[in-house]
């Protein structure tokens, strides 16, 4: 999509999570660059490999910063806010967009125009995402007069305000939670401190989520990788721990849903082994307080450091 004879929307800043990426990358900058105010993607320890597309992405106008390791999307976007904030304006929103989402012509002004709506409903909303997204269906869970409210959201395409309360350690995002969960943290903390969650009115995002099987008779099943249901499982623990007390209904809806699609993979999908393994192991390590990497991809496993108060795909 072509940005030009288009000026940006003052406030927002494009955050772009990248790993491995291919060509599709640049076309998400390009197609962003005419929507905000600066594209910042961060690769996060791909190497050279990603040199020809990183350059393509600096070449549609997008700031590319490099982690020299692998550390996790929420580590990630963490470093592309603090990269948009050292510009010469401080951002009123992020827009957190992963490296393979279609983000149509005219997205940014729909999201910030719910937000201004929702504003003058007296709401204060935190987050803003599309009403529909491709493989998971509306995201519509009510509504507040005129005013959209959101179901829990995910992190492609979604609108964080900038004044949102800050994840532990001060910041805008999880670090710790690595991959998987960055989004539902994010909606919690909205949440748990009185925000809304509203959708923009007729906005769709194309955008995979994990590998689709087909289980016959017209069931779909989205699944993911075996590792992740690791980070899956682990994460759903810390935020369990972390909300549940405030959010007892999202807590177990989430442990339900994660189970019932535990069961249903495990008779319809390959892998239901490996699948276990990784989610046994991700509970009893989110019950120990271990952060970041998985620990059995990376080396041995070492403690993590306390944390206070002690996004997964699911069959559609």
């Amino acid at each position: 999509m072509s940005s030009q004879g288009r000026r940006p929307v003052r406030g927002v800043a494009a955050l772009v999570s990248s790993y491995h990426p291919d060509d599709r990358l640049a076309a998400v900058c390009a197609s962003l660059a005419g929507q905000v105010d600066v594209v910042v993607v961060v690769d996060d320890g791909t190497g050279h490999s990603a040199d020809a597309v990183l350059a393509a992405c600096t070449a549609a106008g997008a700031l590319v910063v490099r982690h020299p390791e692998n550390r996790g999307i929420g580590a990630a976007l963490c470093t592309a806010a603090a990269r948009a904030a050292d510009g010469p304006q401080r951002p009123t929103w992020f827009l957190t967009v992963d490296q393979d989402s279609v983000v149509p012509d005219g997205y940014v002004d729909a999201l910030l125009a719910a937000a201004a709506a929702a504003r003058d409903a007296g709401l204060d909303p935190a987050l803003v995402g599309p009403a529909h997204v491709e493989d998971v269906g509306s995201r519509v869970a009510g509504r507040d007069g005129d005013v959209l409210l959101g179901r829990e959201p995910l992190q492609s395409g979604l609108l964080v305000a900038a004044d949102l309360a800050p994840a532990p350690g001060g910041l805008p995002f999880d670090a710790g939670l690595f991959i998987d969960g960055v989004d539902t943290e994010v909606y919690l903390r909205a949440r748990t401190t009185g925000r809304a969650v509203v959708v923009a009115p007729g906005t769709r995002l194309g955008h995979r989520l994990g590998t689709v099987a087909d289980a016959g008779a017209g069931l779909r099943l989205v699944h993911a990788a075996p590792f992740r249901y690791y980070y899956i499982a682990r994460n759903r623990v810390h935020l369990v721990r972390r909300y549940g007390r405030r959010a007892p209904s999202w807590a177990a809806g989430a442990v339900l849903r994660d189970l019932r699609h535990l069961a249903v993979t495990s008779l319809l999908v390959p892998g239901r082994r490996a699948r276990w393994r990784a989610t046994l192991r991700g509970a009893v390590d989110g019950l120990r307080g271990v952060v970041g990497p998985d620990p059995e991809r990376v080396g041995p496993r070492q403690p993590s450091p306390p944390r206070p108060e002690h996004d997964a795909p699911h069959e559609r």
